[in-house]
């Protein structure tokens, strides 16, 4: 259960980082939102920093539970 907790955490964190980098881009460009959350450059952003929060809050909980 304790794996499966963690799991759910760290996945709903990097969606919640999808979806703010994607925000922020569509803040700072001309695009729609959908074609934001899209596009390369969005993607490789969240690849290179968007795993740094879900690194966090899976060893927070993992060292909480």
């Amino acid at each position: 259960m304790k794996k499966t907790i963690i799991m759910l955490a760290v996945i709903a964190t990097f969606l919640i980082t999808w979806c703010l980098i994607g925000f922020i881009g569509y803040l700072l460009s001309d695009l729609p939102y959908k074609d934001c959350m899209t596009h390369g450059a969005t993607l490789m952003i969240l690849l290179m920093f968007g795993i740094i929060p879900c690194i966090m809050v899976g060893d927070d909980l993992d060292n909480l539970l």
